[in-house]
């Protein structure tokens, strides 16, 4: 029992250690390392048997393996990493062809195999709804590594995502219904259309509730990291689980639990934590597309070697990647120019349209149902092979010419995403390249505060690129010489000039400071203040309150209500002209990055043209509030700061003078025991 444990110990190594080497050796040829993954899972495969080193039963994919280890965690990966708003965008047409575009596809599939091969219609049928779904095991793991522009992702991903689940509950509808005895194909369509539905949007259901609990959770303890992965993968597997148990779809299960999860926990937990969680995710998919892409190699080979009628049956093979292949065309080059007819905004180009039609590689999922069929279900060998088949061209014949296709069309990676979007961007050229350089890196910095980072950071002879994500949000910032050029969408375009104008007055304060502090004059005045007493901070909080926007008695218990308590208090005395125009800008820098600071102290901030002059709101809560602070620690003490647009410098000044009184135990404990307005003036006056 030992050995034999010691030998899938030593197995699922080697697996692994394959897995890291092929990585890297694909990247350097640039060669899909997915599809790398399934031609030594042949070569081990074919070697093994020859040789006999191990038992290939013990490794080759199961329907098991792939439907409720696999699958959750590519489908709950995709959910989660997807852009909502490119999916919303996108949503109609990747319906379309998930669903109707599928079922169309096993219709002409089916008949066109059931007039040229010995399979009956019912048989035909089968074949047809396993084989027509793109498997997002195959597809995603594809463009992950040959990267593509975010509306081609957006469609291909998600028709192989939906689809799949269409072709799962299609499949399990037709073996129960050709298992009771019907056979003709009206019968089996009409029979299977109520099923069909209930069965997706149960599974739509169970996922969105699932994901709301889970979500609900994750939010009790926001900077707990270790927490909400957990509950992430708890969420992943126990969404596709409780949707088996109920006899809905699991993969819509999953999908919709990682979509409703992706929605809720935006701005709702540290940005630090989603971006570690993206990473472990994107661990977690890397050992699942390694593990079933070497396994459906290895599972091929055996089956490839052990089935004696592979010779005889090779023309029906031709004739099933024929008709999958023309199927797919005809769903491809019929409904998109039909959504585009209809759809005048968004439409989808004709190379585009290429590329969905050449980019429907099958998987595991095709390898799963097609084992799922019961051995004595008639023609099920014939299926077997027909699906390896056609498995086998796809993956290594359009899988492998992908790249060289999408350079024909000119169609360019995300690490080109600018340049094939022509994305608005704007110049600024400073007196030298060490200033630039410099004003360079704090941007990044700066951006990183905000939630941002790097997706890609090269430094060539020419110039300088950091290509910035965040939220599927993209900025490239380059320097070129003494030049710095920002590059986004149209969109985002005024977000990115903000983030550098407060990067410069950042800088521009910090030089001033400095200036200021190698004055032996001004020296000579730091030390005496800090001599007297090294607690003080400066008269630039006491110029802005105002004991009309005091509230020493707040009475909401949760951030947002507590930020439009203060915020109602000012507009309900004519400080603020337009409330929601200031809660949205504050509510929106609340998403990018939490303004709690240490020590019981919230800053929520936000500039505005509502107001003519800086707004400073004080509130106090003395049994505090959530805030998502840097130290974890419920904010008592609340300064809210609403400048005009034009106010950058005295802004952020305000904001340093804060930080300041935050590390001042004594006036802070002082404030939280104020009772009066004027107490809390006093107090922050006081030396």
């Amino acid at each position: 029992m030992e050995h034999e444990l010691m030998l899938y110990v030593f197995l699922v190594m080697g697996f692994l250690s394959i897995a890291t080497a092929a990585s890297l050796l694909f990247n350097l040829i640039k060669f899909p390392y997915t599809i790398g993954l399934v031609v030594i899972g042949l070569i081990v495969g074919l070697a093994n048997l020859k040789l006999g080193v191990f038992s290939i039963s013990s490794f080759e994919l199961t329907p098991d393996i792939i439907l409720f280890i696999i699958l959750p965690i590519l489908i709950f990966d995709a959910a989660i990493n997807i852009d909502v708003k490119a999916l919303r965008r996108n949503l109609v047409l990747i319906i379309v062809l998930a669903v109707f575009g599928l079922l169309i596809s096993a219709i002409i599939t089916g008949g066109i195999v059931a007039e040229f091969t010995p399979l009956a219609i019912g048989a035909a049928l089968v074949f047809g709804a396993l084989i027509s779904a793109t498997d997002p095991v195959a597809v995603i793991g594809l463009f992950n590594e040959i990267g593509a522009p975010k509306q081609l992702v957006t469609i291909v991903d998600g028709e192989s995502i939906f689809n799949d689940a269409t072709a799962i509950v299609l499949f399990t509808i037709l073996i129960s219904a050709i298992s009771s005895g019907v056979q003709s194909g009206r019968s089996l369509l009409g029979s299977a259309v109520i099923s069909f539905f209930v069965v997706l949007l149960g599974g739509l259901a169970t996922g969105a509730i699932t994901g709301f609990i889970g979500s609900m959770i994750m939010r009790v303890k926001k900077n707990n990291l270790t927490l909400q992965i957990t509950l992430s993968l708890i969420v992943a597997y126990l969404s596709f689980a409780i949707a088996d148990v109920l006899n809905v779809s699991g993969v819509m299960s999953t999908l919709a639990a990682g979509i409703v999860m992706r929605i809720l926990i935006d701005g709702a937990i540290k940005q630090e934590n989603n971006h570690y969680m993206e990473n472990f995710w994107d661990y977690f998919t890397f050992i699942a597309n390694s593990f079933v892409f070497l396994l459906l190699g290895l599972t091929e080979a055996h089956n490839f070697t052990s089935l004696k009628l592979l010779i005889p049956n090779l023309k029906y093979m031709i004739i099933a990647i024929v008709a999958v292949t023309v199927a797919r065309m005809c769903v491809v080059y019929f409904l998109v120019p039909l959504y585009n007819k209809l759809n005048k905004k968004d439409k989808v180009s004709l190379s585009y349209q290429h590329i969905i039609f050449w980019g429907g590689l099958r998987g595991a999922v095709p390898i799963a149902l097609v084992l799922a069929i019961p051995h004595t279900f008639e023609g099920r060998d014939l299926i077997v092979h027909l699906t390896l088949a056609y498995i086998l061209f796809t993956l290594l014949f359009q899988g492998t010419t992908m790249q060289w296709l999408m350079s024909k069309l000119n169609i360019k990676s995300d690490k080109s995403y600018f340049d094939y979007h022509k994305g608005v961007g704007f110049n600024l050229t400073l007196p030298s390249y060490n200033l630039a350089e410099l004003v360079v890196s704090q941007l990044v910095m700066t951006m990183e505060k905000e939630g941002f980072y790097a997706v890609e950071n090269e430094e060539g002879v020419a110039f300088v690129s950091h290509l910035m994500r965040y939220k599927g949000k993209y900025m490239l910032v380059e320097l070129n010489s003494d030049k710095i050029i920002i590059t986004t969408e149209p969109d985002d375009i005024t977000y990115g000039k903000q983030l550098i104008y407060e990067t410069l007055l950042d800088l521009d304060n910090s030089v001033s400071s400095i200036r200021e502090v190698v004055e032996p004059k001004k020296m000579q005045e730091i030390v005496k203040e800090v001599s007297s007493d090294n607690k003080n901070t400066t008269s630039v909080i006491t110029k802005h309150l105002d004991k009309n926007l005091i509230i020493t008695n707040l009475r909401e218990n949760k951030k947002e209500g507590v930020i439009k308590e203060l915020l109602s208090s000012a507009a309900s005395k004519g400080y603020i002209r337009s409330y929601n125009e200031v809660l949205d800008a504050v509510l929106s820098r609340e998403k990018s990055m939490s303004t709690g600071f240490e020590y019981g102290v919230a800053v929520p901030h936000a500039r505005t043209n509502t107001v003519e002059k800086i707004v400073l709101i004080v509130g106090i809560k003395k049994d505090g509030v959530d805030f998502d602070s840097i130290d974890g620690n419920p904010s008592t003490l609340f300064f809210m700061i609403i400048s005009p647009e034009g106010e950058a410098g005295p802004h952020i000044q305000l904001l340093a003078e804060i930080s300041k009184l935050a590390k001042n135990r004594t006036k802070c404990s002082g404030l939280l025991n104020a009772s009066t307005p004027e107490e809390v003036i006093a107090i922050i006056k006081k030396r």
